[in-house]
């Protein structure tokens, strides 16, 4: 769009949702990415100063404090960012479009969720998790019809849709004889 447009992409753990976010930064040096449990609103207000994003990139919004989400409000609302201290008071017009990813919206706050358009991320078929997974794990020299086992056996035996699980179990697993026992530890956590 010319003008900003708010994306907010809600999905399970391990659906990709950080993984989108991350292209976006590498792809853009105007970004700055962000990570809601680790973000006060005093140190976002003064990084958006600082660096003025073109794209500002949350993770995880949905653990930001409620006080610190009310930063955002004017800035995607009217592109001001502004800051009034006793000794500081500061304002700037920006255009930028935030993009960010939450495990639910429960914990966001209303008029800071109306100003995204919510995007909710499916979960996985089996067929597009073991694909993923393969694709994934090929970036750690596993063998795809190894990749595909583990991430058959992780969806079926462990029951988890997350990649990051794939990857724990292939990481731990040394022969395809280790994977059943592997599995069988991890379910009993």
């Amino acid at each position: 769009s010319r003008m900003p447009v708010h994306i907010l992409l809600i999905g399970s753990p391990g659906s990709a949702k950080t993984l989108f976010l991350t292209q976006i930064m590498s792809n853009y040096n105007t970004s700055y990415f962000v990570v809601g449990s680790n973000t006060t609103k005093a140190g976002l207000v003064n990084q958006i100063f600082q660096r003025m994003p073109r794209f500002l990139l949350i993770d995880e919004l949905e653990k930001m404090s409620s006080d610190d989400q009310t930063a955002l409000l004017h800035l995607m609302e009217t592109g001001i960012i502004s800051e009034t201290k006793i000794n500081k008071t500061r304002q700037m017009e920006l255009t930028t479009w935030v993009f960010a990813t939450a495990n639910s919206s429960e914990k966001i706050n209303q008029p800071l969720l109306s100003r995204f358009v919510v995007l909710k991320v499916p979960g996985y078929t089996i067929d597009e998790f073991i694909e993923i997974a393969a694709c994934r794990l090929s970036r750690e020299n596993i063998d795809i019809d190894i990749a595909r086992i583990i991430a058959e056996k992780v969806w079926y035996d462990l029951g988890s849709r997350d990649v990051r699980d794939v990857i724990k179990v292939a990481r731990l697993s040394n022969s395809l004889e280790e994977i059943p026992f592997i599995i069988g530890m991890l379910n009993n956590r």
